[in-house]
C-alpha cells in the first residue's frame, strides 16, 4: 500500500476575472449558451533563474488552444483537437524551452482561449496552469516558474503585449483557485483526468491509499512486422528481475497506428487509478494508451479517448485515472528497443475495513453480496461517487442506495458526512440537491439512514438549520392541495432511467410525491431527536396532508394499486405510505409480475430495483425477491459482472453486451459497468435474510428478523458504534437463530412460531414471548449484550 504525499503542487489554477459576488471560490461559466466563448485572455509573470539550465519543459493545460512566448520569442501555438476535447476537456501542452531562457530576469506571456466547461464544475473551462521544470520532457525536478497569484491577467492587450518589455503595471492580478491538486472539486466529473502527463501529479486526495497490481493475463496481442518479446514478464514479475523484461522491437522509428504493435492487458476485475508504464530504454518512446470496462468499450470506444504518453529514457509514465478493466497499449515510437521493468495497474482506493459480512447456503447469494460490496467500495474515492468512470459525481438518489451498503458494511464516518454536507451546500439551502425535486427528499432519507446506523449526535445538530431550510425549499415545491407541483418551475423532474419517469409525466409526480412524503416523515423524527418539537410536529402533520391527497389523487378504487407501474408502486409501500391493508393488491396486481415478465418496454434500473425488492419483502415475499435478485443480479455475473452495472435487463442481448446497455438517456459503452446505486442487495441480504434493521440512533435499537427464504443457512455481522452484531441461522429440524449483540444494545427478535403454541428457548431457558405479525413470529426482547442461542 501506498499513500499520497498530501502536498499540494505549488502551480495554482489561475485565470483573468475575480468570481462574481456570492460564488464560492471559483469562477462561473460566463456564458453557459456558447460554451466554446472565443474570446482570448492575456497573462503575463516576471520570475528569475539564477543559471539557464541545460534542459528545461514548458507545461500549459487548461486553455484549449494556447500561444506562449518567452522573453518576447514565441515558443508554443498549438490547440487541442475536439476529439480530445469529449471526456477529458482539459490537455496539456508541452515545449522544450531551455535555449529561451536566460540567466537573470525573464518574461512569459500566455494568450489562451477558455477549455472546455463542465456541468458539474464550470470553472474547470476557465483556468490555466503553467510551469517551466529544468529537465527534460516526462521528467519531474522543482519547477523555475508556476502559475501563481502574482501572475497579471488581462482581457484585452495592447499591440506588443507579449514583448519583454512591455509595461503590465496596469495589468490587474489574476484570481488564484489554489494548487491544482488542493481542491476536491476539481477532481470530480473526469475534471483533471487529461492532467495524467503533468509531472508530478496524481490528482488524488491525501487520505486515499495506493497499490501495485499486474494484469491478470494478457491478449490478444499484435507484433505485426515488429518483435515483441518475453510477455510473461508481464504478468509474472519475476521474469523481469532474471533479465527477461518485456521488450519491443519497432520495425522503424515511427510507425502509423494500423501498423504498430499493441497489447491488451486484462486486470480481472473492475479497478480505479491508472496504467503505470516503467521503461527500462536507453531512449525515450511514445505510446498510446485507451481503457474499457468490456473489451468491447477499449477496443471501440473507450470513454477518455486514445491518449499519447511519452516515455521518458528508463523513466515512468503513466496514463489517465479512471475505472477500467481493460487496457490497451499500442507502441508507436522508439529508436531503440522499448523495455519495460514493468506494466501494471497503480491502484487508487479509500482504506476502510470491510467489517460487514454475509455467508449463505447459495453461492450466488455470496457472490453477489461480495459484487455489491466492492462496487461500493469501487465508488469511494476522493468523495462518494456515482461511479469511478463515469459520472465520478455526487448524486443523492445513487447515494441513497449506496450509502445504505456502505453503512451496513463499512460503517465509514467520513466520506459519507462531507458527502451528504458538500450535496446540501452552504446554509442558507435554496436549491434541491442535485437539481432535482425528489433527491432533496433523499437526502433526508439519507441523513435518517445514517443516523440510524450512526448515530452521530453532533453532525446531526451541525445540520439542523440545513435540514430545516431544506424542509422548507420542498414544502415550497407542494401545491395548496398538498401534492407536488414544481412550483417553481425548475423542470428537476428524475425518478429512473424509465419512460415517463425522467420527464414530467403523471408517473413522475406521483413517485415525487412518494419520496417527498418520507422525506417529510423522516425529516420529522430527526427534528423530534433534535428537540425541535414544533418543526418536527410541522412537517409530521405536512406528511399526513401528503398522504391524504395522495390517496385522493392517485390510488385506484378498483385494483387498490397505484398505477401498474413496478417503481411507483415499490415507493409507495418502501416510503410507508401505502398501508398494510393494500399490500396484497399491490403483490397481486403489480409487484408479482416483477419475475414473471419477459419483456417489457418499462424498464427498470438497479437502482429503483433496490426499492422493488424492499417492497417485496415488506409484502411478506422475500423468496420471490430472492428469485429476482438471483435472476437480476446474478444475470450480471453471470455475464463476467465484477462490479455491479449502472443499466441492466435479463432480456438484453448477450454478445458484446455492453454496446446494448441503456441508461441516463444514452445506450452503449457510455453507460457504467461500475455503479454505486447498483450494489442494494448488499444492505437488502444483511436486512432482509438476516434481519438487522435499527430502529433507533446509532442502533441505540435494533429489530432483528430472520429469513432464509428457502435458504438452508445464512450468517453474517453488522457494525454498529457498540461493536458488531453477529447473527447465524439455520433452518430445518435443528432450527436455530445465533446472536451475538454488543453491549449498548437493545434487540427485539422476531423469531418465527411455527405453531400458535411454540415455545422459544434461549440459552436452553424457555422464554415467553409476545405474539406478533398475526401470530408468524414471537418477538422477544434481549436489553444486554451477550451471547445467545435461540430455539424454537
Amino acid at each position: 500500500m501506498e499513500g499520497s504525499s498530501g502536498r499540494p503542487l505549488p502551480e495554482q489554477y489561475i485565470w483573468t476575472q475575480a468570481p462574481p459576488s456570492g460564488a464560492s471560490g471559483a469562477p462561473t461559466q460566463t456564458t453557459a449558451a456558447n460554451p466554446d466563448q472565443p474570446r482570448p485572455h492575456y497573462f503575463r509573470d516576471h520570475f528569475t533563474v539564477a543559471h539557464a539550465p541545460a534542459q528545461a519543459t514548458l507545461y500549459v493545460a487548461g486553455p484549449r488552444s494556447v500561444t506562449v512566448y518567452l522573453n518576447g520569442k514565441r515558443v508554443l501555438e498549438t490547440r487541442a483537437y475536439p476529439s480530445l476535447l469529449l471526456a477529458m476537456k482539459i490537455h496539456v501542452f508541452t515545449v522544450d524551452v531551455g535555449r529561451f531562457l536566460q540567466p537573470g530576469k525573464n518574461v512569459i506571456a500566455v494568450e489562451g482561449m477558455r477549455g472546455k466547461g463542465f456541468d458539474r464544475v464550470p470553472a474547470m473551462g476557465q483556468v490555466l496552469v503553467a510551469k517551466i521544470v529544468p529537465a527534460g520532457r516526462g521528467l519531474d525536478a522543482s519547477p523555475l516558474e508556476v502559475t501563481n497569484p502574482e501572475w497579471k491577467g488581462a482581457t484585452t492587450a495592447e499591440s506588443g503585449w507579449q514583448r519583454a518589455d512591455f509595461n503590465d503595471s496596469a495589468w490587474p492580478k489574476v484570481h488564484a483557485l489554489g494548487s491544482i491538486d488542493g481542491n476536491i472539486e476539481y477532481l470530480q466529473a473526469n475534471a483533471d483526468s487529461g492532467l495524467y502527463d503533468w509531472p508530478g501529479y496524481t490528482g488524488i486526495s491525501p487520505f486515499l491509499a495506493r497499490y501495485r497490481l499486474a494484469p491478470a493475463k494478457i491478449g490478444p496481442v499484435f507484433q505485426g512486422s515488429s518483435k515483441i518479446e518475453n510477455i510473461a514478464a508481464l504478468t509474472d514479475p519475476t521474469h523481469a528481475t532474471a533479465g527477461q523484461e518485456f521488450t519491443v522491437t519497432l520495425s522503424a522509428p515511427m510507425l502509423v497506428e494500423q501498423e504498430a504493435p499493441s497489447i491488451v492487458l486484462d486486470f480481472g476485475k473492475e479497478v480505479v487509478g491508472w496504467v503505470e508504464l516503467l521503461s527500462d530504454s536507453d531512449q525515450a518512446g511514445v505510446v498510446t494508451v485507451q481503457y474499457g470496462e468490456s473489451e468491447g468499450e477499449m477496443l471501440h470506444e473507450p470513454y477518455l479517448g486514445i491518449n499519447p504518453i511519452y516515455l521518458p529514457a528508463h523513466g515512468a509514465a503513466h496514463g489517465p485515472k479512471s475505472a477500467f478493466r481493460f487496457a490497451k497499449i499500442q507502441f508507436l515510437q522508439s529508436s531503440a528497443p522499448l523495455r519495460f521493468r514493468a506494466i501494471r495497474l497503480n491502484g487508487i482506493y479509500y482504506p476502510v475495513k470491510y467489517r460487514g459480512s454475509f455467508e449463505s447456503s447459495d453461492e450466488m447469494l455470496n457472490r453477489i453480496w461480495e459484487v455489491g460490496a466492492y462496487t461500493a467500495h469501487l465508488c469511494m474515492q476522493d468523495d462518494i461517487w456515482d461511479a469511478p468512470k463515469r459520472d465520478r459525481a455526487r448524486w443523492m438518489g445513487d447515494l441513497d442506495v449506496l450509502g445504505d451498503v456502505i453503512d451496513s458494511v463499512f460503517a465509514d464516518h467520513f466520506l459519507m458526512q462531507d458527502t451528504m454536507t458538500r450535496l446540501i451546500g452552504p446554509s442558507p439551502v435554496e436549491h434541491d440537491v442535485n437539481g432535482i425535486s425528489g433527491y432533496s427528499a433523499f437526502w433526508v432519507m439519507g441523513m435518517a439512514d445514517y443516523d440510524r446506523h450512526i448515530g452521530s449526535k453532533e453532525y446531526l445538530a451541525a445540520m439542523h438549520s440545513r435540514l430545516l431550510q431544506l424542509l422548507a425549499y420542498m414544502e415550497g415545491e407542494l401545491g395548496p392541495d398538498h401534492l407536488y407541483h414544481d412550483t417553481r418551475k425548475n423542470q428537476s423532474y428524475f425518478v429512473d432511467w424509465s419512460p415517463y419517469l425522467a420527464d414530467h409525466s403523471r408517473e413522475a409526480r406521483m413517485a415525487t410525491d412518494f419520496e417527498f412524503y418520507r422525506g417529510f416523515a423522516q425529516g420529522a423524527d430527526l427534528l423530534r431527536q433534535l428537540g425541535d418539537n414544533q418543526n418536527a410536529d410541522h412537517f409530521q402533520q405536512l406528511a399526513a396532508a401528503m398522504k391524504r391527497a395522495v390517496y385522493g389523487r392517485y390510488l385506484d378504487p378498483q385494483t387498490g394499486t397505484f398505477g401498474t407501474r413496478w417503481q411507483t408502486n415499490a415507493m409507495a409501500i418502501y416510503s410507508g405510505l401505502a398501508d398494510k391493508t393494500q399490500y396484497d393488491a399491490i403483490w397481486k396486481n403489480v409487484l408479482s409480475t416483477v419475475n414473471t415478465t419477459q419483456y417489457t418496454a418499462y424498464i427498470i434500473t438497479p437502482y429503483y430495483n433496490y426499492y422493488v425488492i424492499s417492497a417485496m419483502a415488506e409484502t411478506g415475499h422475500r423468496a420471490e425477491a430472492l428469485d429476482w435478485i438471483r435472476k437480476y443480479w446474478g444475470g450480471m455475473i453471470a455475464e463476467d459482472a465484477t462490479s455491479f452495472w449502472e443499466a441492466y435487463d435479463p432480456t438484453w442481448p448477450k454478445q458484446n453486451f455492453h454496446a446494448s446497455l441503456q441508461g441516463d438517456g444514452s445506450t452503449g459503452y457510455f453507460i457504467s459497468l461500475s455503479h454505486g446505486w447498483s450494489s442494494g442487495p448488499t444492505a437488502w441480504l444483511m436486512e432482509q435474510i438476516l434481519g438487522i434493521q435499527p430502529t433507533a440512533e446509532g442502533f441505540r435499537n435494533v429489530t432483528i428478523r430472520p429469513d432464509l427464504a428457502g435458504l438452508a443457512w445464512a450468517r453474517g455481522a453488522e457494525p454498529t458504534p457498540y461493536g458488531p452484531i453477529r447473527v447465524d441461522v439455520k433452518s430445518g429440524s435443528g432450527a436455530s437463530i445465533g446472536l451475538d449483540i454488543p453491549n449498548g444494545v437493545h434487540a427485539t427478535v422476531l423469531v418465527p412460531a411455527p405453531t400458535a403454541n411454540s415455545i422459544v428457548h434461549v440459552n436452553g431457558n424457555a422464554v415467553r414471548g409476545q405474539l406478533a405479525e398475526a401470530g408468524h413470529r414471537i418477538a422477544i426482547h434481549l436489553d444486554r449484550g451477550g451471547h445467545f442461542d435461540i430455539t424454537f
